[in-house]
């Protein structure tokens, strides 16, 4: 999540940075930042999982989180 927010808080920034009404660039620069977290939290243990795959490590089987092994 820290890696994420790494990335997404400065786009938000320049998000928040576009001519408009202060309310709509706090809105735009919330909704970009709260949907991409929001994507994250919910594919992180897929991310995980693709990430350990990549480099060769072995990918634990967890049957309590209701995911089959890919």
């Amino acid at each position: 999540m820290a890696r994420h927010l790494v990335l997404m808080v400065p786009i938000c920034v320049l998000l928040g940075l576009l001519p408009a009404e202060w309310g709509i660039r706090v809105a735009v620069g919330s909704l970009a930042l709260l949907s991409s977290t929001f994507v994250v939290a919910i594919n992180a243990g897929d991310i995980r999982q693709a990430r350990l795959r990549q480099h060769g490590l072995p990918v634990p089987d967890d049957p309590e989180r209701g995911h089959p092994p890919h």
